[in-house]
């Protein structure tokens, strides 16, 4: 009989060989890499797929951390009783969908561009052919994994069904502890909470474009005429204070300074990581914690912008919640609460990017830039963008599940023009909805950035209650400690949505976010 020390023990060293092989696919996506990190995948998938495993999630004794302990082996185990051969089937087009969108560049009049020169393209071209272009070329690597994408819904309800759920979808919420009723019906509450706020913004956002980019009024607003791919993020309002000086910001010196002033030395996590631009590597970033015992690390593709600046301080948000969970927890809890929990500190430290405090005190800016009202005037629109942007990808994703061979494309464009207000292209780029990276590798998560930034607002508004300061960056002294001590430090020991309440004084709700975006 496996008891419960011992599973744990064994899925521990299995967790740190999979990341290690996926941070190294990860930062070179070679076929050995793409290979290795999926035999290693395998490895713990087949590990957790063992009924021996799922039956030492039986508490050691009587308290409450035990018993925790016990559940949340319970929660990892319960959704992974499936067939060895469809395990197999999972991870290889995981692994197979990761390393291709690992490699693609869009390819423009013989030009491969990266993700950088797409933003920059799109952030600033007035070409109206040449965004047309980017922008069709970025999305064209729908193209070449939608195939395997819906193979791959189709392989996962499967297993989710054989379970006893009706899709993965609603197997994933259950698992990590989300109703799903209450998750919509948030969402829900949201939409109508910011109508005005958003009608209004995003109709300023479309002037704003027209203007710049010397469209007509009668000419059709397009998708390549916003400053992304998928319009998830939010031009600056009006022009951006921070553009002229932004260039002379070391963003990792910064972040560095502010999250030492917080408490937190990440000196050691960004000796670790690798963060420039390069071939072969993966465009995006993230935070993995390779082992639970200190080896935090992040993936970035740093270049000196304002966005880059905000993802620094995300991804190190990341990183040092991980540094803060007690390191006498048992490995099952030496965890965060939840993914929202951990976006929650991601999302409050990367808003720091358009923080007076933070970028005069820390980035150097002078004061004419930092205090500029527009950067206020900014990130409400970034948050109101994003919750429209959130409500697509969740929306999305449970149609998806439920019928993965469904007009893929009418849904995807149907959700954009209502919730985003972004009207689908006159020529749209067949199977566009399979080219955003989370519905291949990070499956039923995207609900959790929505979430976070909801607790990152209650959060800040508890610690200003608890401290007086409207910021971390005005005096991190106080509130790094606060945090550290009251959220993250519990680690998964209990329950995310009682730690939440526990820990700001009332459960999770979307006032504080509403006042955020609305202004």
């Amino acid at each position: 009989m496996t008891t419960l020390p011992a599973a744990e023990a064994r899925l521990a060293a299995l967790e740190t060989t999979a990341n290690l092989a996926w941070w190294e696919m990860s930062c070179n996506a070679t076929d050995d890499a793409s290979a290795a990190a999926e035999a290693a995948s395998a490895a713990y998938e087949h590990a957790l797929a063992e009924p021996a495993i799922a039956a030492a999630a039986v508490a050691v004794d009587g308290s409450p951390l035990e018993q925790r302990r016990a559940e949340v082996l319970r929660l990892m185990t319960a959704g992974r009783q499936r067939p060895p051969e469809l395990i197999d089937r999972i991870v290889g087009l995981e692994t197979e969908l990761m390393a291709a969108h690992s490699r693609y560049r869009a390819t423009v009049d013989g030009r491969e561009l990266d993700a950088a020169a797409v933003d920059r393209i799109l952030g600033e071209s007035t070409d109206l052919a040449e965004r047309q272009a980017v922008w069709t070329g970025a999305r064209c690597v729908g193209g070449e994994v939608a195939v395997g994408l819906r193979e791959l819904a189709h392989l996962r309800n499967e297993a989710a069904r054989a379970a006893g759920y009706r899709d993965h979808y609603a197997m994933a919420l259950a698992l990590d502890e989300l109703d799903e009723k209450r998750l919509f019906g948030t969402f829900d509450a949201l939409h109508a909470a910011l109508a005005p706020a958003w009608g209004s913004e995003r109709a300023a956002i479309e002037a704003q474009r027209r203007a710049a980019l010397g469209l007509t009024p009668d000419a059709l607003f397009q998708p390549w005429h916003m400053i992304d791919v998928f319009g998830q993020d939010a031009p600056s309002v009006g022009a951006d204070p921070l553009e002229p000086v932004i260039g002379d910001v070391d963003a990792l010196a910064a972040s560095t300074r502010y999250f030492a002033d917080l408490g937190h030395d990440v000196a050691g996590v960004l000796a670790r990581s690798d963060v420039l631009p390069r071939p072969g590597k993966d465009q995006h970033a993230f935070m993995m914690h390779v082992d639970r015992r200190g080896d935090v690390r992040v993936l970035m593709n740093l270049v000196p912008t304002v966005r880059w600046l905000e993802t620094t301080l995300h991804e190190l948000g990341h990183a040092i919640y991980e540094l803060s969970l007690d390191a006498d927890l048992p490995w099952l809890l030496r965890d965060p609460a939840h993914i929202l929990t951990t976006e929650a500190m991601a999302m409050l430290h990367g808003r720091r990017g358009r923080d007076p405090e933070f970028l005069e005190r820390y980035a150097g800016v002078p004061a004419e830039a930092a205090r500029h009202p527009t950067n206020a005037a900014t990130l409400r629109r970034g948050l109101l963008t994003l919750a429209a942007w959130v409500q697509v990808m969740t929306r999305f994703e449970r149609a998806f599940y439920a019928e993965p061979d469904g007009d893929l494309d009418m849904i995807w464009w149907d959700l954009v023009e209502q919730y985003q207000g972004i009207p689908r292209p006159l020529a749209p780029v067949p199977n566009a909805w399979a080219s955003k990276i989370h519905l291949a590798v990070a499956p039923c998560y995207y609900h959790n950035y929505l979430l976070g930034e909801i607790l990152a607002s209650q959060v800040e508004e508890w610690t200003e209650r608890e401290t007086g300061a409207g910021s971390p960056a005005a005096n991190p002294a106080a509130v790094g400690p606060l945090i550290s001590e009251r959220l993250l430090r519990p680690g998964a020991s209990l329950r995310w949505d009682r730690l939440v309440e526990q820990a700001t004084g009332t459960p999770l709700g979307i006032d504080a976010f509403v006042r955020d975006a609305s202004g």
